[in-house]
């Protein structure tokens, strides 16, 4: 059984769809993330988990029990706001504990509980601190005790490391990921960070305006995007249109304008004819060196570099090529044979490290 499964949910305000019919199943100690740009649904459908939105229609089932008209303290879930909310008169312990006395919790069971999530979460000698005696990443770990001090079933995270500076985020990415492995809770967090996203989540749901462009594994998501979308917004990639204009065994052949590559099969078999794009991320295209000898399986086209941008560990090069089109390629700074702006050189990659997307693709 799914510890939470969303069917067919749909959220409208007014003539604005904000979650267009998601289906999303969550097991026990999935750590699931939803990713896309303001605007794209993915707090809607948090808040509609949470029981803050009701679905126009569609379920929300927490543990095969429908709970889509239920208030949010009858959900067995626990949420981490952005805000973090905590109550700024209530000392740590208080704030803690909040949960455990609305359910009515003993006292005794109560002081054992909070002792338990505060050490779980390395603030066990800060118990009696108030809110605005605790830095930032303090204030977001008593958040996260007061959501787990419940023991929910299902754990949501609305984007809870957004006030953070860059080097504690980074930080409270590990010890997040650390704690929901150790209690096995599982978790939907929200964020519109690419790279939290990625180095967190167990799945990615891709979302875009109120629609689920794509869900898969972070490698799934980076290196086979199924739609335009999702290989624009997930990291930088060069976008090639054209259409199928042969099939092989292993390969189709594939012409954006008077340049034509070979693309790996992944999945589908596309009939020649068929319109689409081609994606391929600058850091999978090498510039080959002046007697370098590529094997026959590669793409290798002829350009001139139009700029070069230094920094540091990698140079940026802007490539344009001779059938017009331009390629954004990075390369390792140590690695980059001499090049100059303006210079003539051979770009390549292989078949199998771009990605092709139908036109007009969705989920």
């Amino acid at each position: 059984m799914n510890e939470l499964e969303l069917r067919r949910v749909r959220k409208t305000f007014g003539r604005t769809v904000a979650v267009a019919g998601i289906d999303l199943a969550v097991q026990r100690a999935e750590f699931v993330g939803l990713l896309g740009p303001s605007g794209c649904g993915k707090t809607t459908t948090l808040r509609a988990v949470a029981g803050f939105e009701r679905p126009d229609s569609g379920e929300v089932m927490i543990k095969g029990r429908n709970v889509t008209h239920l208030p949010p303290h009858r959900r067995d879930i626990g949420i981490v706001f952005q805000s973090y909310a905590l109550f700024p008169h209530m000392t740590v312990f208080q704030n803690v504990a909040y949960g455990l006395r609305v359910r009515g919790v003993p006292k005794n069971e109560i002081a054992r509980r909070v002792a338990d999530a505060l050490e779980l979460v390395h603030l066990g000698e800060l118990e009696h601190r108030y809110p605005r005696q605790l830095s930032g990443g303090q204030q977001q770990r008593v958040a996260l005790a007061r959501a787990v001090v419940i023991q929910p079933t299902v754990l949501l995270l609305d984007e809870p490391l957004s006030n953070l500076d860059a080097k504690l985020r980074q930080e409270m990415r590990s010890e997040l990921r650390r704690l929901q492995r150790r209690l096995e809770i599982a978790t939907i967090f929200v964020t519109h960070d690419q790279e939290e996203a990625l180095s967190m989540a167990d799945r990615i749901v891709v979302m875009n305006e109120g629609r689920v462009e794509q869900i898969g594994t972070a490698e799934e998501i980076y290196n086979r995007p199924r739609t335009r979308f999702v290989a624009g917004f997930i990291g930088m990639c060069n976008f090639l249109p054209g259409q199928v204009v042969s099939v092989a065994q292993d390969h189709f052949r594939f012409r954006a304008g008077e340049l034509e590559v070979a693309v790996a099969l992944d999945g589908g078999l596309p009939a020649p004819g068929t319109q689409g794009t081609l994606s391929v991320r600058p850091e999978v295209i090498r510039i080959l060196g002046a007697d370098e000898s590529p094997p026959a399986a590669v793409n290798v086209v002829d350009g001139k570099v139009r700029e070069i941008t230094y920094l540091g560990a990698f140079r940026h090069y802007r490539v344009e090529l001779s059938s017009g089109h331009e390629l954004i390629v990075y390369q390792q700074g140590s690695g980059t044979p001499p090049i100059q702006e303006e210079g003539r050189v051979r770009v390549a990659w292989e078949a199998g490290a771009g990605s092709f997307q139908l036109e007009g693709a969705a989920a």
